[in-house]
């Protein structure tokens, strides 16, 4: 269990006996999360399962979830599960994508996805992928905080290994549209180029991600 400022996170590992189908596996979880939101009304609730027999759960279930992440247009992924099907996996998950998108661009960001888990592990031969909307607009960022689009913001960055955010991302309100202001630093040595490189990356991963920002400006701070 972790907490953010928003509300409290159940994550829960679950193995399941004998080989049952995906339908069987979601009624399972689904009676679980039940369970879970009973004593915990406002959790989000991320729930991952995969069969008793097989090793390493854990590999396959982090792999899934990294390549799911960090894919350009995802917002996240959760509720993760797999299991035996003919001595192959087949694999099963919800993937959130911005409500801004269009029904194409979420199921282009899917099967770019499913590419990448079959090349990663030549085991995985069925990829199942429900995409699903999160929020656009929350109340905070109608008033201007901007609390959804800044941890978005922040957590796009991590996905850039040679830059840091130097100070929390700033989002201002433009209509019904959003501007993100970050001022990053780049790890010592790092060329203009290659800095130019990765702040575009990081531009259009934003955007992609989250329609609703129209603009984003990037300050670079000398490296520490």
């Amino acid at each position: 269990m972790s907490f953010t400022r928003k509300k409290p996170h159940v994550h829960l590992d679950v193995r399941l006996k004998g080989n049952p189908s995906y339908e069987e596996t979601h009624k399972i979880c689904s009676t679980i999360e039940d369970e879970v939101r009973s004593i915990v009304p406002n959790a989000r609730i991320g729930i991952r399962s995969g069969p008793s027999g097989i090793l390493h759960p854990r590999d396959i279930w982090s792999l899934i979830k990294s390549i799911a992440e960090e894919e350009s247009g995802s917002r996240g992924a959760h509720n993760i599960h797999f299991q035996n099907i003919g001595g192959r996996l087949g694999v099963d998950f919800h993937l959130e994508v911005s409500a801004g998108m269009t029904v194409e661009q979420a199921h282009e960001v899917s099967k770019r996805i499913e590419k990448k888990l079959k090349e990663a592990n030549l085991g995985i031969s069925e990829v199942v992928i429900h995409e699903e909307s999160v929020s656009e607009l929350i109340s905070s960022e109608r008033s201007g905080h901007g609390t959804e689009i800044r941890w978005y913001v922040e957590h796009v960055v991590k996905r850039f290994p040679d830059l840091k955010l130097t100070r929390p991302p700033t989002i201002r309100q433009i209509g019904n549209r959003f501007h993100v202001i970050l001022k990053v630093a780049f790890m010592p040595g790092t060329k203009m180029e290659r800095a130019t490189e990765i702040t575009s990356s990081l531009d259009a991963a934003i955007k992609h991600g989250y329609p609703a920002v129209s603009r984003v400006d990037i300050t670079l701070a000398p490296a520490h």
